[in-house]
C-alpha cells in the first residue's frame, strides 16, 4: 500500500506548486504587461523492473512555462507609455546587469537621465542603456526610436536619442527567473527584429484572468483534498492487511 501513498504524496506536491503559481499570477492581475505562468500538468510515470516485483507509479509534471498570449491595450495619452503590437519583447537590464526581456512599457526617465520601465529595468538600445537629455517634447516611434526636442531649442526639430531593442523570442526559450523577470533559457539575447512594432500612448494589461485563476485555485484545492483522502484510504488498507496477517 506504500505505492498508493507515494503516488498521492507526489501528486500533492505538484498541486501545491500549482497553487503557488496561480497565487503569484493573481498577485500580478494589475501589473502592466505581465505574462502569466502556466500551471504544471499532472501526469503519471510507470516504472517496471522485469527482475523485480517492486514496480512503481509516480506522479510527474509537464507543460510548465510562460503564457505569451497578447492582452488588451489601454490608451493613456502619455508619450512614454508604449505597448508591443502582437508578439515580441523589449530588452531591459536588471540592477545586476543581467539582460532580460519584458512587455512592460510604462517608461520613465530617472534623475540620471536613463530610461526605465515600471519594474526599474534599464531599457536597452543597441545593447546599451538609453539616456535621454533634458527635453521639451518627447515621442516614441513604432520602431522603438525615441525622439525628443532639446530643452531651449528653437523650431520643432526632433533629435533621435536611441532605439529600444525589440526582439522576437519563441515561448519555448523563455523562463521566469528568481528575480521575477523573464530570462532566455539559452542566455543569448537575439538581434533586434524589425517586424516587432510598438504602439505609443498605450499600455498593455496583464494577461491574467481573475475568473480562470479562481477556477484553477478551486480545482487544485479539491484535487489536493482527494489525495489526502487517498492517503487515508491507504492507511486503512495497511491496517486491515496487518490484522489479517496477525490473525493468520
Amino acid at each position: 500500500m506504500d505505492r498508493i501513498g507515494q503516488v498521492a504524496l507526489n501528486t500533492m506536491r505538484v498541486l501545491s506548486d500549482n497553487q503557488k503559481i496561480t497565487s503569484a499570477n493573481l498577485s500580478n492581475l494589475n501589473t502592466i504587461g505581465f505574462r502569466k505562468d502556466i500551471q504544471t500538468s499532472v501526469g503519471s510515470a510507470f516504472l517496471r523492473d522485469n527482475n523485480s516485483l517492486e514496480d512503481r507509479v509516480f506522479a510527474n509534471r509537464s507543460g510548465s512555462g510562460i503564457d505569451t498570449t497578447v492582452s488588451n491595450l489601454m490608451n493613456t495619452e502619455r508619450p512614454l507609455d508604449v505597448a508591443i503590437e502582437g508578439q515580441g519583447f523589449m530588452v531591459g537590464s536588471t540592477a545586476s546587469g543581467d539582460k532580460v526581456i519584458t512587455r512592460r512599457g510604462d517608461l520613465k526617465i530617472g534623475l540620471d537621465g536613463k530610461l526605465r520601465n515600471g519594474d526599474g529595468l534599464l531599457m536597452q538600445g543597441g545593447g546599451a542603456d538609453i539616456t535621454i537629455p533634458a527635453y521639451e517634447k518627447i515621442a516614441v516611434g513604432n520602431d522603438g526610436t525615441i525622439s525628443y526636442k532639446p530643452l531651449g531649442s528653437e523650431g520643432n526639430t526632433m533629435v533621435a536619442a536611441g532605439r529600444i531593442d525589440l526582439v522576437s523570442v519563441p515561448s519555448t526559450n523563455i523562463q521566469r527567473g528568481l528575480d521575477g523577470q523573464i530570462h532566455l533559457k539559452n542566455g543569448a539575447i537575439p538581434p533586434s527584429d524589425s517586424a516587432v512594432k510598438l504602439s505609443s500612448n498605450t499600455l498593455e494589461s496583464s494577461n491574467v484572468s481573475s475568473v480562470d485563476s479562481m477556477v484553477d485555485l478551486i480545482a487544485n484545492q479539491r484535487a489536493y483534498e482527494m489525495q489526502i483522502k487517498l492517503v487515508g484510504t491507504a492507511k486503512e488498507l495497511d491496517g486491515e492487511t496487518a490484522k489479517l496477517m496477525r490473525s493468520s
